[in-house]
């Protein structure tokens, strides 16, 4: 009886297809996008066939912005400099604002102890801090006390002009009476010094006094005596330092009355000389030398003019 058993398949010749290599992609239904515009930049990235997207996506071209130009050496010279000069600038408006608070606070401390002087002062190039007035060419009267750290001008005759009398100066700040000064509780207090009044020494400065006030006119004679006892140390009444006091007080006065038109240098002398003597009992001889180098100088040029 004839077999009935199915045929075996006939295998196909050749490689089998791969799989689903007859099927056909879908087509795209969208319309392409235009092209993507390469940059003309040079710093663009290239394009490179061999880096194709493996998976046929379009090619992404990342634009790289323009390199930055790094500051040539000048540019940074000048920069620095610009820099420097401007807080070069800045410090030393700092400084000069500094420096003309301070000498306004040490002529504010002088001109409240006597406002009826005009007062000047300034700073120098060689770091000095000078004070005058231009009473008798820049002597200052016993009753004020001066600054720590200020220069006074030497005995010498001098014109009534507080520039000319200062000099050269950097900085200066100045007083005329009538003007506004701060009060004492208001501000820094001003530490004062005796030592701003040294001078070159009197030879023999009780003798000179002595012959001074001997025949002085408008000088008390009480002024010889209190001479004569302070030089020598022969002592002296209370009473007689307080009626000497009145007379400083007197002349004082009457300086500052007549000033600035009506000085007479005969009562100033008479001043300074009175402020000789009172220093000397006060054993301040520093003071003492300071007001009979004045009154020297200024007694002999006063004599010169009448004998020209």
């Amino acid at each position: 009886m004839p077999s009935t058993a199915a045929a075996a398949p006939i295998a196909p010749a050749g490689p089998l297809p791969a799989y689903g290599a007859d099927l056909r992609p879908a087509a795209a239904t969208a319309p392409a996008g235009p092209p993507p515009i390469l940059s003309a930049t040079p710093g663009s990235a290239p394009v490179n066939p061999a880096n194709a997207n493996p998976l046929n996506q379009p090619a992404v071209v990342r634009h790289q912005p323009p390199p930055t130009t790094p500051p040539s050496a000048a540019g940074l010279t000048e920069n620095a400099v610009t820099a420097t000069a401007t807080g070069a600038i800045a410090g030393a408006g700092a400084t000069q604002t500094q420096a003309q608070q301070r000498l306004q606070r040490l002529l504010d401390a002088v001109a409240r102890q006597e406002p009826k002087l005009r007062w000047a002062i300034g700073d120098r190039d060689d770091g000095a801090t000078v004070l005058t007035t231009d009473l008798a060419s820049g002597w200052i009267p016993p009753q004020v006390e001066i600054p720590t750290g200020v220069t006074l001008l030497p005995p010498g005759q001098r014109r009534p002009s507080l520039s000319a009398m200062l000099g050269e100066t950097t900085l200066t700040a100045a007083y005329t009476p009538g003007q506004y000064i701060p009060d004492s509780t208001n501000t820094e207090p001003v530490i004062m010094s005796i030592r701003a009044r040294r001078t070159a020494d009197v030879e023999e400065l009780g003798w000179e006094l002595s012959q001074a006030t001997k025949w002085r006119d408008g000088l008390p004679r009480l002024a010889h005596t209190l001479a004569k006892a302070a030089s020598t140390g022969t002592g002296y009444l209370d009473s007689e330092a307080e009626l000497l006091h009145e007379h400083l007080a007197a002349v004082t006065t009457q300086v500052l009355t007549d000033y600035p038109d009506k000085v007479d240098p005969v009562m100033v002398g008479n001043w300074q000389l009175l402020a000789t003597i009172d220093a000397l009992i006060k054993d301040e001889k520093t003071a003492a030398n300071y007001h009979l180098a004045w009154f020297q100088t200024l007694n002999l040029a006063t004599r010169r003019e009448v004998h020209q």
